[in-house]
């Protein structure tokens, strides 16, 4: 019997030194650590070089190579995204008297807005102003600043296949209620751009680089009352462009053609590019090259 009792108690000795260490041996639970919230702060910002910089159809470029660049401070929130934005054109507009305009050295766009997405659909409302520095007064004006209000709407039917729709609004198109009062016409520019858009990203990929067809088909509806009144062409046309685009992480390749329903006559009115314009290229339908640069600061983390 005391050797039974001997044994056991010399096991449990022999064993407590072993289960000791075991103990010791065992790390101690990491405290779990949420991770950090993401910021709802962002920006987006990029660059373009280009062959024309047309705008709905007319050349703003005098049909020769152009850049820009802009930056958008967002702010993400749960019911969408807050944005402003600050863009820059390099223009040519036609600088004599006889055109109507007033050749300023740029083109800066103002503007801001809020956009969600709900599953395949989204929505974009937001304000635009067009301020054009260094303007020479040309007889008529001497400042050519508009604004315009915008919703821009988009349905995803398949994860490849988009369709969009867009209205652009503006009370006074160019400021040309300044112009033709100067002039002594009354004249009311208000204007409404509608278009359409489709996008379709195609299959077609190598690695980091795919491809796109996209185009869109608008009309811009300018009041004439005062076009009419001083002999001018109605100013309302019709606006296309249609193209293939090449993606490679954050560049873009967009290959582009653009035309329009104007015929000489109307883009020599005073709206477009004046009506000492001898040829009416301003408007002519053209293909265009860009070089897009596109990024936010959150892809680049």
């Amino acid at each position: 019997m005391k050797k039974v009792v001997l044994s056991v108690v010399a096991l449990a000795a022999s064993a407590a030194p072993a289960l000791a260490a075991d103990l010791v041996k065992k790390a101690p639970v990491a405290p779990v650590v949420a991770p950090a919230p993401a910021s709802p702060w962002d920006i987006a910002f990029g660059g373009v070089i280009m062959s024309d910089y047309n705008f709905r159809g007319v050349s703003q470029s005098n049909t020769d190579p152009s850049a820009g660049a802009y930056f958008e401070p967002q702010f993400n929130t749960g019911f969408g995204t807050l944005y402003v934005g600050l863009a820059g054109y390099a223009i040519e507009w036609p600088s004599s008297p006889a055109f109507g305009f007033t050749d300023p050295s740029a083109e800066i766009d103002i503007y801001g807005g809020w956009r969600n997405t709900w599953g395949a659909f989204s929505l974009d409302l937001g304000f635009i102003y067009y301020y054009y520095p260094g303007e020479q007064f040309n007889g008529f004006t001497k400042d050519s600043d508009y604004w315009e209000v915008y919703a821009k709407a988009s349905y995803a039917v398949t994860p490849a296949l988009t369709f969009g729709a867009n209205i652009f609004y503006t009370p006074d198109l160019l400021n040309y209620s300044e112009t033709f009062a100067t002039g002594g016409i009354s004249a009311d520019a208000s204007a409404f751009y509608f278009s359409g858009t489709a996008k379709w990203v195609t299959p077609w990929t190598w690695g980091d680089l795919g491809a796109y067809l996209s185009g869109e088909l608008g009309h811009w509806a300018i009041d004439d009352a005062g076009w009419t009144a001083s002999l001018l062409p109605d100013p309302s046309y019709t606006y296309y462009n249609v193209g293939i685009a090449f993606t490679y992480k954050a560049i873009t390749l967009d290959l582009r053609y653009h035309g329009t329903d104007q015929s000489v006559a109307d883009c020599r009115s005073f709206l477009l590019v004046g009506p000492g314009n001898p040829s009416g290229k301003w408007c002519d339908d053209t293909f265009i090259a860009s070089l897009k640069f596109d990024t936010t600061l959150a892809a680049l983390k």
